[in-house]
C-alpha cells in the first residue's frame, strides 16, 4: 500500500510539474512563476486560485492522468494571457517583467470583461480569466475594504530576497524595554512590541564574557581575564574586552572554523595513497581562511580570491591558496560529480540557493531555469587543478601550492535533456551567464597571464634552485673524487668521468638558461639568441659525450662482473643481456662523439619544464565581481545571516543556504536587510561623523556621545561582529520566561539569547586550555587525525577528510565533509562517555589538577574555586562549595580513580573530570 501511494504521488508530481512548465511558457517558463503568483497575494489569495488554473484552462479531460506536452494542450486563459502579454511589453521598454511587476501592471484591468477588475475578482476569491465566475453583490460590498488591506499588505515590509539589498529605516520604538545600544536593538525592540514579549535582564558579566569570548576566539576567558572584567568599571569595559577578543589570533582560528563549514573545507581523501577527492597540501587554504579574518581582509575580497585569485592576482602565492575553495570540489573518478558539487555548493555557499535543483529541470520553487543551470556552469567549465613547486621543495608530490586554474580555454557547456550526462545535447553548446532574477549580467575578460604563471619553471626561485643543485652535484663528484683511491684505476675512472660529467651538466645547464632569457624578449632572430643557442648546442653535446662515456663504463663494468655476481631472488645475470647493453652503449657513444665534431647549430633541446595555458578565460572573475557587487540582491544576506546564527544560535533565516521559496521565512526581514547593508556598504564603520544620515535617530546617533555614527562595514566582518555583540539583544540572559515561551517557544525573535552547546572543536581545545595545555602554534600542515587524543594542536588544524575524522570530535558532532551549512548538534550517551573516560579527558584532569593544586596548596576551598574559574568561568555557588569540599575532605577508597596518586590529590583529580562533565563546560549560554 505504501508503495503505491508513493507511486502515485510522484505520478502528480511529474503531471503538476509538467503543467507548471506548459502554464509559463514560452516566456521564462518555469514552475516559480506560479510560486510568485502565489507569493505576490499570499494570504489573500483564495485555495480554489492557488494553482495553475488561475491563469490556464485545460482542454483535456480533467481526469485524465496524462498531463499535457504543449501549450496547445493546457492554454491561457484571458488573465493568463493579458499576463503574459504585459510581460513582453514591460521587456521592450526595458522595464522589470517579473511576475509582481506584471500583476500590479494589470491589476485595474478587467481581463475576462465581466465588470469587475482583476485585483478585486482574486481579492473577493474568483477568477479573473472566467467571465462565469464573476463576485456576487454582496460580495462586492467587500470589495474596497478588501483593497485597502492588500495594499496596506503590498506596502509593508516584505521579504524580497531576489531584490537588491535597500537599507530600511530603522523603526522607533514607543517604550523599549531595554537600552537601545545600535540599531539592532531597534529592530529586536520593534518584533518585542509588536509580538507582546518582554527581553531578558542583561547577562551578568561573568556569563557575558564567557559568552563573547567563546563566540570571538573558541576559547574560555581565563581566571585573570575575569577578574579584571568584574574590577573594570568603566562604561565601555565591555566594548574594550571586545576590541580585544578581535585583535587576538585566536579570532582567525574561530571564525575560520565556522567559515571552513561553509565552504566545505575537506583535506584529501582517496584509496590508499591515490588522491580521489580534494588534494594534498590543501591546508594552506585553511591558513589563508585564518590569515585573512586576522587581517580583517574584506569579504568581497575573499570571494574573489576564493573563485578567482589565479585571475585577479595570478602571482600572488598567498592569494592563490584561497582556490582551495575550488580544489576542495575535485573528484578523480567523476569530472561530472566535481561540476556538480561546484555549482552546488558554491551557489549555496554565496548566494544560498539552491542551484542543483535545476541541473534536470527548472527549479520548482524559485525562478532558476536549466538553462540558466548550465549558463553559469559554464563559468567553471574551462577551470581544473594544479600544484605548483614551492621554494626550497622541488617535489610536488611532497609538498606544493595546490590551486585553481583554466586549463581547456575552449571547454564547450552543453545542455543535458533531463540532467542526462550521458546524452548531451550538442546543438545547444551554451555562453557562461548568471540567473536573470538575480540580475543577471556581467562582463567577461580574457586575462594574460605572465610568463612565470604559464611556465612556472621559469620562475627565479626554481631557476636558482635549479643551479644549486647542479653545483651540489659538483661538490659532491669533487668529493667522491678527491676520496677515492688512486691504485684504482677503474674506480679513479669512473670518480673522474662524473666529476666531468657534473661540470658539464652545469655549463649546459646555464647556456639553456641564458638561451631562455633571450627568447622571453620575444627575438629568436637576433645575433645574441643566436650565439647563445649555438653555444647551448655545443654545451649539450659535451655534456652526451660525457654521459655515454659514462654509460659506456658502467656497461663495460657490469658486463665483466656478470660471471662471478651472485644469484639474486633466483636469478643469475644474463652475460647476453649485458653484452648487447654493452654493445648499444658502445654506439651511442660513437654518435656522440660524432656529434661532438659537427658544427654546433641552434638547435638546442629546451629544458623540460611544465607549461600551461598563457591566457585564462576570465569567466570566474567576472561571475565573482557580479556577486560582490552591491546590486546582487543575495550575498550579502547570506553572509551576514550566517554571522548572525553563530552569535545567537540560530538565523534571522533558520535556512542557512536556502533564501529561495522551499526555504524558510526569515523572523525579522528588516533586521536582516539592515544589517547586509551596512555590512556591504562603504564607510568608516561606527566612525562619528557630523554627517547627515537618513535611517532615522536611533540609527544615526550614539547614545553615548549624542553624535551621529556611520555604521558602514565595507565588507569587514570584525566590524560586524563588534556592531552584534556590543548590542542589548547580545549581551540578554539566557534563563526563560513563561509568557515568552508561549508565544515564542523557539525564540525566534531574541527575547533571550539561547543556550547552546559547545562544538565539537571548542570542547577539545577548551579541555586542553583550561589545562595549560594547548599549543597555539598557528598553521601549517594537517595534524593525523589519529592523534586527535593526544596532540595538543587546537582542533582546526586537525586533518578531516572521508574516513579521515578525529573519533571524539565526531562524538560531539563535528562538521560533515560532504556539507556543512548547520551545525545541528546531539545528545547521546556516548558524550558523557567521552568526557568521562576518554584519555584527553582523563590526562587534562591531572594535569589541572597539577597545576591548581601548586597554586593553592593544601587549600581545599582556594582549590575548588580556581578550578571553577578555570573550567566554568563562575565561581561555585555555597551549595556547590561546601559539597565539593566535603568530597576533597573523604578518602577515596574503594573509587574508581584515574591516578595512583595520594587520597587527596586523586579526589582533586576526580573533582576536576566531574566538572569538566558539568553541563555548564559544554554550554554557552
Amino acid at each position: 500500500m505504501a508503495g503505491g501511494r508513493k507511486l502515485l504521488y510522484v505520478i502528480l508530481m511529474s503531471y503538476a510539474a509538467a503543467i507548471c512548465l506548459v502554464a509559463c511558457a514560452p516566456v521564462l517558463a518555469t514552475p516559480a512563476n506560479r510560486a510568485a503568483f502565489s507569493s505576490h497575494f499570499g494570504t489573500f489569495l483564495a485555495h480554489k486560485l492557488d494553482n495553475c488554473a488561475a491563469c490556464h484552462q485545460s482542454s483535456r479531460d480533467a481526469h485524465s492522468a496524462a498531463p499535457p506536452t504543449s501549450l496547445a494542450a493546457f492554454p491561457h486563459n484571458s488573465y493568463g494571457d493579458r499576463l503574459r502579454t504585459m510581460g513582453i511589453e514591460l521587456r521592450r521598454a526595458g522595464k522589470r517583467s517579473d511576475i509582481p511587476t506584471r500583476l500590479t501592471a494589470i491589476a485595474r484591468e478587467d481581463s475576462d470583461h465581466d465588470g469587475v477588475d482583476n485585483q478585486t475578482e482574486i481579492l473577493l476569491g474568483h477568477n479573473p480569466g472566467d467571465p462565469n465566475d464573476k463576485p456576487s453583490a454582496a460580495e462586492l460590498e467587500r470589495a474596497a475594504a478588501r483593497n485597502a488591506e492588500f495594499a496596506k499588505y503590498l506596502a509593508s515590509y516584505r521579504w524580497q530576497p531576489f531584490e537588491p539589498v535597500r537599507r530600511p529605516a530603522v523603526p522607533v520604538v514607543r517604550k523599549p524595554q531595554f537600552p537601545i545600544r545600535n540599531p539592532i536593538d531597534a529592530f529586536v525592540a520593534a518584533e518585542h512590541e509588536a509580538r507582546g514579549l518582554k527581553p531578558r535582564p542583561p547577562a551578568s558579566r561573568a556569563v557575558l564574557l564567557r559568552r563573547v569570548t567563546i563566540d570571538l576566539t573558541g576559547l574560555a576567558p581565563t581566571t585573570a581575564e575575569l577578574e579584571a572584567f568584574e574590577r573594570d568599571s568603566s562604561p565601555n569595559a565591555y566594548e574594550r574586552v571586545v576590541d580585544r577578543l578581535l585583535a587576538s589570533p585566536r579570532y582567525g582560528e574561530r571564525w575560520g572554523r565556522h567559515w571552513m563549514d561553509v565552504w566545505r573545507y575537506s583535506d584529501w581523501a582517496g584509496w590508499g595513497d591515490q588522491v580521489r577527492d580534494s588534494k594534498p597540501f590543501i591546508w594552506r587554504w585553511r591558513d589563508w581562511i585564518v590569515e585573512s579574518l586576522n587581517k580583517d581582509k574584506g569579504y568581497d575580497r575573499m570571494v574573489l580570491e576564493m573563485l578567482a585569485a589565479d585571475e585577479l592576482c595570478p602571482e600572488d602565492t598567498d592569494a592563490l591558496r584561497a582556490t582551495g575553495f575550488l580544489v576542495r570540489n575535485f573528484k578523480l573518478l567523476s569530472r561530472e560529480q566535481w561540476m556538480e558539487d561546484t555549482m552546488n555548493h558554491t551557489s549555496r555557499a554565496f548566494l544560498g540557493v539552491t542551484m542543483g535543483c535545476a541541473k534536470c529541470h527548472d527549479h520548482m520553487y524559485d525562478p532558476l531555469s536549466q538553462q540558466e543551470y548550465y549558463r553559469l556552469r559554464a563559468v567553471f567549465e574551462p577551470h581544473n587543478v594544479r600544484t605548483d613547486r614551492i621554494p626550497g621543495q622541488p617535489d610536488t608530490t611532497k609538498d606544493g601550492l595546490v590551486h585553481a586554474f583554466d586549463a581547456d580555454l575552449k571547454a564547450a557547456t552543453y545542455f543535458y535533456p533531463r540532467g542526462d550526462e550521458r546524452n548531451p545535447d550538442k546543438s545547444r553548446a551554451l555562453e557562461p551567464g548568471v540567473p536573470a532574477s538575480l540580475g543577471g549580467t556581467f562582463t567577461i575578460q580574457p586575462v594574460k597571464l605572465p610568463v612565470d604563471v604559464s611556465n612556472p619553471d621559469m620562475r627565479e626561485f626554481v631557476i636558482r634552485e635549479t643551479v644549486a643543485a647542479v653545483e651540489r652535484a659538483i661538490t659532491d663528484a669533487k668529493k667522491t673524487l678527491d676520496d677515492t683511491d688512486t691504485a684504482s684505476i677503474e674506480r679513479r675512472a669512473s670518480a673522474q668521468l662524473n666529476y666531468d660529467l657534473a661540470i658539464a651538466r652545469r655549463e649546459s645547464l646555464m647556456a639553456v638558461l641564458q638561451t631562455e632569457r633571450l627568447e622571453d624578449g620575444g627575438d629568436k632572430s637576433s645575433d645574441a639568441w643566436k650565439a647563445a643557442a649555438i653555444g647551448a648546442c655545443a654545451a649539450q653535446r659535451t655534456q652526451g659525450a660525457l654521459e655515454a662515456k659514462l654509460n659506456l663504463l658502467n656497461a663495460r663494468k657490469a658486463l665483466a662482473d656478470a660471471g662471478s655476481a651472485k644469484v639474486k631472488a633466483g636469478k643469475a645475470a644474463d652475460p647476453k643481456a649485458l653484452q648487447a647493453k654493452s654493445d648499444q652503449a658502445f654506439m651511442a657513444l660513437a654518435k656522440a662523439e660524432a656529434d661532438l665534431k659537427l658544427q654546433p647549430s641552434t638547435n638546442y633541446k629546451p629544458r623540460s619544464t611544465t607549461s600551461y595555458p598563457a591566457e585564462s578565460t576570465g569567466r570566474r572573475l567576472a561571475f565573482a565581481r557580479w556577486l560582490v557587487d552591491s546590486k546582487n540582491p543575495l550575498v550579502a544576506r547570506v553572509a551576514v545571516n550566517h554571522i548572525w546564527a553563530r552569535h545567537f544560535g540560530q538565523g534571522i533565516v533558520p535556512s542557512l543556504s536556502d533564501f529561495g521559496r522551499n526555504g524558510r521565512a526569515p523572523s525579522n526581514p528588516q533586521l536582516l536587510d539592515w544589517l547586509a547593508s551596512v555590512f556591504s556598504a562603504s564607510g568608516d564603520g561606527q566612525r562619528r561623523s557630523t554627517g547627515q544620515l537618513v535611517n532615522g535617530r536611533s540609527a544615526s546617533i550614539d547614545p553615548l556621545t549624542n553624535l551621529p555614527v556611520d555604521y558602514s562595514c565595507g565588507w569587514s566582518m570584525k566590524k560586524l561582529h563588534r556592531l552584534i555583540v556590543t548590542s542589548s539583544a547580545y549581551r540578554m540572559a539566557s534563563t526563560p520566561d513563561e509568557e515568552n515561551l508561549k508565544r515564542d517557544p523557539d525564540n525566534r525573535f531574541a527575547w533571550r539569547m539561547s543556550s547552546r552547546r559547545l562544538e565539537a572543536e571548542a570542547v577539545r581545545d577548551n579541555m586542553l586550555y583550561s589545562a595549560g595545555q594547548l599549543d597555539e602554534t598557528m598553521g601549517g600542515s594537517d595534524v593525523d587525525h589519529n592523534l586527535g587524543l593526544v596532540s595538543r594542536r587546537r582542533s582546526i588544524y586537525l586533518r578531516i577528510a572521508a574516513e579521515k575524522e578525529v573519533e571524539f570530535l565526531k562524538i560531539f558532532d563535528s562538521p560533515s565533509v560532504t556539507e556543512c551549512y548547520e551545525r545541528k548538534p546531539s545528545v547521546m550517551p556516548q558524550q558523557a562517555l567521552a568526557l568521562a573516560n576518554s584519555e584527553l579527558a582523563i590526562g587534562k584532569a591531572k594535569q589541572l589538577a597539577d597545576l591548581l593544586s601548586k597554586q593553592a596548596g593544601m587549600d581545599d576551598s582556594r582549590f575548588i574555586e580556581e578550578a571553577f574559574i578555570r573550567v566554568l568561568t563562575r565561581r561555585p555557588t555555597a551549595k556547590e562549595k561546601k559539597l565539593c569540599g566535603d568530597y576533597l575532605a573523604k578518602p577515596v577508597s574503594g573509587v574508581a580513580t584515574i591516578s595512583s596518586a595520594s587520597s587527596n590529590a586523586r579526589s582533586r583529580e576526580n573533582l576536576v573530570l566531574v566538572l569538566f562533565n558539568h553541563n555548564d563546560f559544554v554550554t554557552v549560554r
